[in-house]
């Protein structure tokens, strides 16, 4: 693998072709991040610094921005670089105030965007040459609304529950970021309209496989407490309520900051009915229940020189199919990660199908929240 680094300008500082470890973690439904170790130089100090971009030579299309780097001197001088995926630049903004916004998935996401860090109210809040692309016509219609969220947690908070991504391109040619909301192709058994990806030990294209099938944390009903009024009954929306007996799982979701009546991003006062107002805590309690699912994942090991190649066949968010004839499991899923090492050793390649696995900061996060 070889990287290229860029500045915040878009303007090319170096390249990185000579490393001790990298490990480049794709996600479609959180924030993807790079990890690379080199040798601890003067050229490497002065050329990977804080803020600066880091590309495949592949594909610059995709960025990840330096956020931390540590200098170790001990036997040897190594340089570790901590580098997550550009679209975190967007928690540099909060969803300021109640928002929210009615239409199709892509004008809904685009317009908290817009909102907030494009054409915000306040021209300090922009961020620059930040622009959004054109829509890729994804129909699905929904409304969303929040209060004084990050950014890009509330993006990606969003786009889980409706099974689509989004990523900020680098247009180097223009010099813009590029916000884009989009969903991976379906190449599974299960359609006929793009040539079938199947992956298993029995086509010799998975080197390796882990099953885990986990309902740890799995919540299925959202009980929505709404905003609270002196002398009003409290609105309370219960999402799946249908739900009985040992299937029912219940989370408390707090929902009093959003407000019948509010002033949207640009000072306007905005009254919802009744109607409006449900549905709005309800979409909220959706929200919520997305990020507790149950997690079932075939974790491969993938063989990059296979009958199938990565980048290629079938790329980061595609809907797959992929077996282990041993347990009797096919999974008609997508690609959730791909995570992509290199060494003095080689390269190596694994993709996750199906649900994310939690990390630890993540299960102790929800431990803690509930």
């Amino acid at each position: 693998m070889e990287f290229y680094i860029f500045d915040l300008n878009l303007e090319r500082k170096g390249i990185v072709d000579d490393f001790i470890e990298v490990e480049l973690n794709s996600k479609y439904d959180d924030l993807g991040k790079l990890h690379l170790i080199v040798d601890g130089t003067k050229e490497n100090v002065e050329l990977l610094q804080v803020d600066r971009i880091i590309t495949k030579a592949t594909d610059i299309t995709k960025g990840y921005i330096i956020k931390t780097r540590d200098y170790r001197d001990n036997q040897s001088t190594e340089l570790e670089i901590i580098a997550p995926s550009i679209n975190k630049i967007l928690n540099d903004r909060l969803v300021l105030g109640q928002q929210e916004y009615t239409g199709t998935i892509e004008n809904v996401m685009k317009s908290f965007v817009n909102a907030n860090a494009v054409n915000p109210a306040n021209p300090n809040r922009i961020i620059p040459n930040l622009e959004i692309s054109e829509n890729r016509g994804i129909p699905f219609e929904v409304k969303e609304g929040t209060v004084n969220k990050p950014l890009c947690d509330y993006l990606y908070e969003i786009a889980k529950k409706n099974d689509v991504s989004f990523d900020i391109l680098l247009d180097h040619t223009n010099k813009k970021f590029v916000f884009d909301v989009w969903q991976g192709e379906d190449r599974s058994a299960l359609q006929s309209e793009n040539p079938h990806v199947i992956f298993s030990k029995e086509f010799e294209n998975v080197l390796t496989q882990n099953y885990v099938d986990d309902i740890n944390g799995y919540k299925s009903t959202a009980i929505v407490l709404g905003e609270e009024i002196e002398g009003q009954t409290q609105e309370i929306v219960t999402v799946n309520d249908d739900n009985v007996g040992f299937e029912r799982k219940e989370i408390l979701v707090e929902s009093t900051n959003l407000k019948r009546t509010y002033r949207d991003e640009n000072g306007v006062e905005r009254t919802q009915t009744e109607e409006e107002y449900r549905k709005l805590l309800e979409e909220n309690g959706r929200n919520t229940l997305a990020e507790y699912q149950p997690t079932k994942t075939l974790e491969s090991n993938v063989d990059p020189l296979s009958n199938f190649i990565y980048g290629v066949d079938y790329f980061m968010g595609d809907k797959v199919s992929v077996r282990d004839d041993d347990l009797g499991i096919i999974l008609h899923t997508r690609i959730i990660s791909v995570v992509e090492k290199g060494d003095k050793q080689g390269n190596k390649l694994q993709v996750n199908f199906g649900s994310n696995i939690p990390d630890l900061l993540t299960r102790i996060k929800k431990v803690v929240n509930n």
